[in-house]
């Protein structure tokens, strides 16, 4: 094969082969389909494996895979960077990146009421590295949605084309990808608390949490689901509506949240758990003689 020849097969294929991958390319190629083929063809199937996969397509990693399979302690090193790196649990006390110092105990005395005073009795104790108690874990994870706005906004703004049409068709509809586009809960939280400091003077003459805790309970109560007027609707209400919602999905992601749903995913189970069904009231109840849960 002559250089000239050589110059207008790599042409043809789109793409720079050296002589000795074309060889190397040629014979697995032809031994694992056992068809005849053209050296194009094989070429083309050549630059398909060793091309990048599509946007929103990942392949698995079998260095991550083989680094955790071989690792006993309770925290894998994972690479840094990396999508499988581990959250430390902090060392030193908390300190809030989304409110200010003066705003956190508002927050955090906000979603105690939410969540209800019973949770103070729980006997779990917290993990390593998190909040003292249910409320104070569920109140940082507020603090982490306001401080991470910012950045969520921007890098859905700034998606390409395809890759939010993509996420639409994940979603179902455009109406999820425009609210990560757009919802401020920085702004939500700052126009809420201010709006709730300014309540609290005028009702009881203090500020929120210099009023007794009746007043607390009974201003959160103005602005939640059970107020008189659920037409009306201002920096209050906003407010509450998003720290329901996060203190919802903040308790149900916790330790003790999983703990009240029963949750049994990520545990190791000799043989498949059953439905908590016996032998013979599954035998009345489905004719299978077995006692099976399927």
């Amino acid at each position: 094969m002559d250089d000239k020849k050589e110059k207008g097969d790599k042409r043809e294929l789109g793409f720079a082969l050296t002589r000795r991958e074309w060889l190397a390319g040629l014979g697995p190629l032809f031994a694992l389909s056992g068809l005849p083929g053209t050296p194009l063809l094989a070429g083309r199937e050549l630059q398909a494996a060793h091309a990048p996969l599509p946007p929103g397509l990942y392949a698995p990693s079998f260095d991550h895979l083989s680094h955790v399979l071989a690792n006993e302690s309770a925290f894998l090193p994972a690479p840094p960077g990396t999508e499988t790196e581990y959250l430390r649990p902090r060392s030193g006390p908390f300190v809030p990146q989304g409110f200010t110092p003066e705003e956190f105990p508002v927050v955090r005395r906000i979603t105690e009421i939410i969540l209800g005073e019973d949770l103070k009795n729980s006997q779990d104790k917290p993990e390593r590295g998190a909040g003292a108690s249910i409320h104070d874990e569920v109140a940082e994870w507020i603090d982490l949605v306001v401080a991470s706005a910012p950045k969520t906004r921007a890098l859905a703004r700034s998606l390409p084309v395809e890759h939010r049409a993509l996420a639409v068709v994940y979603f179902g509809s455009e109406q999820p990808v425009r609210e990560l586009e757009t919802f401020e809960p920085e702004r939500i939280c700052r126009e809420g608390l201010t709006w709730l400091a300014q309540e609290s003077q005028r009702r009881f003459g203090k500020s929120f949490l210099d009023a007794v805790p009746a007043g607390q309970t009974e201003l959160v109560q103005a602005i939640s689901d059970a107020r008189p007027d659920r037409s009306a609707v201002h920096s209050g209400t906003r407010l509450f509506d998003f720290f329901k919602a996060e203190c919802i999905r903040g308790f149900y992601t916790s330790r003790n949240g999983l703990k009240e749903l029963d949750y049994r995913g990520n545990s190791f189970y000799g043989e498949p758990p059953g439905c908590g069904l016996t032998e013979k009231s599954e035998e009345s109840k489905t004719g299978n003689r077995h006692g099976q849960c399927y």
